[in-house]
């Protein structure tokens, strides 16, 4: 009995070190698994930041829902955006390493991998005709730099010039009067055209024929043909004597450039709409997208009856809220006149900033198109140094844009117009002038020929750019650069503006401790303390003397004299000014020997409470 009583307990000891081995084991397993999970949620978490990712291997922009994220878990999918069409919406599998693999390369990344450039994309970029925009609403070259710059972009890849004149065309008669004091002559506009046939470079002539129309309309002679007579900026369809201007604007220009193949007539962000008090009595003066549609199509019309076979070319922001069907009554119009749109947009990701429904629309009306990226003037009114990361990313996401398109059967693509913007406006200060932004067209003209580039590569276009030193790619200047392009001179002297400004802050704050508006006005110095001040400035003062007097002149290399002025009256003078005016105040008040008591006789301005 005592055996057996013993045997049972050896067995339920056995047992329970089997269990408590198997319990330690589960909890164990659940620790392991738990610490695993939440890696996985952190790694998500990380990607989840980032609310549109890229998957280039299915082509499609996915929008990531935050939401699904939880206190618990990570559910694991992502959704197509609402973009996308509903025959193509479904749910996809997330993973975070394949995700990691196919973000888009960009040079100086060393983390990230370069899309493979052998794909088919190259063979598909090579059929675009690659349009170089030059704007002369600001900062027009003066004519003997284009001998320089047309067989400079012919070597990078360019196939034509989309030549905006604005008010540098030597218009005669009537519009003569809002010409630019410094237009171009009829010599100069010939040598242009000559330069462009020898280098096998097409000519596109634009001229703004709705909106943007400033330059024009701005003169007392036409500001009765405004929409709204406050601004000048467009001009109304609904008087006759608006047309009769605008033909007697495409005559002339017309008269240079009778052998183009393409013309490009302008009509975008038309702000102001059947405004006029002419407009009542129009018909469809309720209907602005039938207004609009009209009017191209009077101007293609002109246009054709001037230059057969000219094909006509209009930006199509205007088109946006036009349907579809509407445009459809006048397909047969828009067939006839070979009417184009050049669909604009110069944003980072144009993927997620037009409606796919916008391409579907285009493909059944036009069946192909032009689309117009940037290489500088979109990256900020005020832009000095030219952000060649914005715009790079700007043509890869284009790239994108049609080979989907493309590889969908939803509408072809013609070419490709690299905008160049000198002003987002007539009357607006200058952005990123041309020399500066050289760089960023040479980078992405290569772009569209090769693909996203990689480093070997864009080590390769720096040399052949002739630059010794790494070419700011974020528009932040850390180091000199020494380069060898036509305007290499001007972008030479523009660089080290950041670091003088820099130094500048540094010391106006120190300046200000000791030297305030009240001790410069009421004459009340601590002496000591300003001579400190002078000694600490006088270095950076004589720095920013020898800033402005390079740049004067590498300016006067390629440019007219008011270009420089009006930089340096925008970017420069407003930090220069309070640094020279202090020097010069306290250099006048060196002598001072006896100081009035207290109190100071000061007296503020009377400002209004309203204005």
């Amino acid at each position: 009995m005592k055996r057996v009583i013993g045997i049972f307990y050896k067995k339920r000891v056995r047992i329970s070190i089997i269990l408590i081995c198997c319990t330690v084991f589960l909890i164990f397993s659940r620790m392991v698994n738990s610490d695993n999970k939440q890696h996985q949620i952190e790694i998500e978490r990380s990607i989840l930041s980032n609310h549109f990712v890229k998957n280039h291997l299915l082509e499609k922009d996915i929008s990531v829902e935050k939401n699904a994220i939880d206190n618990n878990r990570v559910i694991n999918f992502i959704k197509p955006t609402e973009k996308l069409r509903p025959d193509v919406q479904r749910v996809i599998e997330f993973n975070a390493k394949n995700q990691f693999q196919n973000i888009p390369f960009i040079p100086g990344r060393q983390n990230e991998r370069p899309i493979n450039q052998n794909e088919n994309s190259i063979n598909f970029l090579s059929k675009l005709e690659r349009i170089v925009h030059i704007d002369l609403k600001g900062a027009p070259p003066q004519p003997h730099y284009f001998k320089r710059f047309i067989p400079f972009i012919k070597q990078f890849g360019a196939t034509g010039i989309l030549l905006e004149y604005e008010d540098m065309f030597p218009f005669e008669g009537r519009l003569a009067e809002a010409r630019h004091g410094n237009a171009y002559s009829a010599d100069d506009v010939n040598m242009i055209k000559s330069l462009a046939k020898q280098n096998g470079l097409k000519i596109i002539p634009l001229v703004q024929t709705y909106g943007h129309l400033e330059w024009l309309l701005k003169v007392k002679s036409f500001a009765h043909l405004r929409e709204v007579s406050d601004f000048p900026q467009v001009i109304t369809p609904c008087l006759e004597e608006s047309y009769q201007v605008i033909f007697e604007m495409l005559d002339q220009v017309i008269k240079y450039h009778s052998d183009v193949t393409e013309f490009h007539v302008g009509c975008d962000e038309v702000y102001y709409k059947l405004a006029h008090e002419k407009c009542a009595s129009m018909p469809n003066s309720h209907d602005f997208s039938q207004v609009f549609i009209q009017h191209l199509v009077k101007i293609a019309t002109y246009v054709r009856s001037k230059i057969p076979n000219v094909k006509v070319i209009f930006w199509d922001d205007m088109m946006h809220g036009i349907e579809e069907q509407t445009l459809m009554q006048f397909k047969r119009q828009i067939e006839k006149l070979e009417l184009q749109p050049m669909m604009w947009g110069y944003m980072e990701n144009v993927e997620t900033y037009f409606q796919p429904d916008l391409y579907v629309k285009y493909g059944n009306v036009f069946g192909k198109i032009w689309i117009a990226s940037a290489y500088k003037g979109a990256s900020g009114e005020l832009a000095t140094i030219t952000s060649i990361k914005h715009h790079y990313l700007n043509h890869v996401s284009w790239i994108g844009v049609m080979k989907e398109k493309v590889s969908n059967k939803i509408l072809d693509f013609i070419g490709i117009a690299f905008t160049g913007w000198s002003r987002y406006d007539h009357f607006l200060t200058l952005c990123d002038i041309l020399p500066q932004a050289i760089p960023s067209l040479v980078f992405n003209l290569q772009v569209m020929q090769y693909g996203p580039l990689d480093d070997k590569k864009k080590q390769e276009i720096t040399k052949m750019l002739g630059c010794s030193g790494q070419i700011p790619w974020d528009g932040v200047v850390n180091y000199p650069v020494r380069c060898n392009f036509p305007g290499h001179e001007v972008y030479e002297a523009m660089l080290p503006l950041q670091s003088l400004l820099q130094a500048l802050k540094s010391d106006m704050e120190f300046a200000e401790k000791y030297v305030s508006p009240m001790n410069l006005e009421y004459a009340y110095l601590h002496k000591k303390r300003t001579t400190e001040v002078l000694e600490r400035v006088q270095y950076t003062y004589s720095s920013m003397v020898d800033f402005k007097d390079r740049f004067i002149e590498a300016c006067n290399t390629m440019f007219w004299p008011d270009v420089a002025n009006e930089w340096l009256l925008v970017y420069f003078i407003p930090h220069f000014d309070p640094l020279y005016n202090m020097i010069a105040r306290v250099k006048n008040l060196s002598s001072q020997k006896v100081w009035s008591p207290r109190p100071l006789p000061i007296k503020l301005k009377q400002y209004p409470k309203y204005f």
